[in-house]
């Protein structure tokens, strides 16, 4: 097996050779092994998506103090990966943003993460256990007979039961759906406590559900049970989670010409500000979007992809 440091690990994660230009010079399982076992960055990542940032993912050298200890940034890098109702519905609920991660730097970070977390997961092993989830219901529909839907932001998940995780505050959403999933031979996911001291939050039991999984979704109706925060019972599913099949976003552009979208400056800055207003805007009008910004989302989200298929 071929040995690799941590920031030559990072470093070619930036380059842009192609996967099978990767695969010549480094074998991905080494890649694989190193991150499960090695790398602090992944530790941090970890750290900083949950809400426990430890200021070395995200650092004052690079980030104002407040960016740097953000307890949920994880509501801005899901709204950048979700679907297009993603701002609004955050929004509606008076759920902060992070405008700070939204810089050249802030954003590779975000792409960053994603590729050390896919690398740290289980790599299709089988799962033994299944999962909870509350999620909006714009979040989860059932589906269409012989179709799959796809995992687009990372979706957290756990292995506590409902009513735990009612009792810790994840049902306080409108139109409430509660998901229980069942994972499938080969679906990747990142099981929290694999991250032993280093996962400050064991009582949550979070089993994150990564980008690219397939999925079907079956609809058993309200619950007579739960309740979200608009006091309407929650939808209830049941799910079953496959193995992803290469991803399903499309990249239209080469990776050069999604970074010249993605960190245009002048957009950054027009996005930044827009996400700067969903918090000051919350229990008021829906601001206004900028003109590129969903054609920028999509750029984003095609360059998160292009990162992760240089490992997967």
């Amino acid at each position: 097996m071929n040995k690799i440091s941590k920031d030559d690990l990072i470093n070619m994660l930036h380059t842009n050779a192609s996967k099978e230009s990767l695969r010549k010079s480094i074998r991905i399982e080494s890649i694989r092994n190193f991150a499960r076992t090695v790398s602090s960055d992944i530790i941090s990542a970890q750290k900083y998506y949950v809400g426990n940032p430890d200021g070395k993912f995200i650092t004052k050298k690079d980030f104002d103090e407040e960016t740097v200890n953000a307890k949920k940034a994880y509501e801005t890098i899901n709204t950048l990966m979700g679907n297009d109702k993603a701002e609004l519905m955050r929004f509606s609920e008076g759920k902060k943003q992070t405008p700070g991660l939204i810089t050249p730097v802030g954003l590779q970070k975000i792409a960053d993460m994603f590729v050390l977390l896919f690398a740290f997961a289980n790599n299709g092993e089988e799962i033994t256990y299944d999962t909870v989830r509350a999620c909006r219901q714009t979040e989860i529909s059932e589906t269409k007979e012989g179709a799959y839907e796809f995992i687009d932001a990372f979706q957290s998940s756990t292995k506590a039961t409902i009513e735990e995780i009612i009792a810790l505050g994840y049902g306080n959403k409108n139109k409430l759906a509660i998901c229980k999933f069942h994972f499938n031979k080969g679906a990747v996911v990142l099981d929290m406590e694999r991250f032993g001291d280093d996962y400050l939050k064991p009582e949550e039991k979070e089993v994150l559900i990564l980008t690219g999984n397939k999925y079907k979704a079956k609809c058993l109706g309200y619950s007579d049970s739960f309740f979200g925060k608009d006091g309407h019972p929650a939808l209830m599913y049941d799910v079953e989670v496959f193995a992803p099949d290469k991803f399903y976003c499309k990249i239209n552009e080469s990776t050069e010409k999604l970074k010249q979208v993605v960190f245009d400056k002048n957009i950054i800055t027009k996005v930044k500000n827009f996400y700067e207003a969903l918090n000051t805007n919350i229990g008021g009008k829906y601001p206004e979007e900028p003109k590129e910004y969903r054609y920028w989302k999509n750029a984003f989200k095609q360059y998160v992809y292009s990162e992760l298929n240089k490992i997967y």
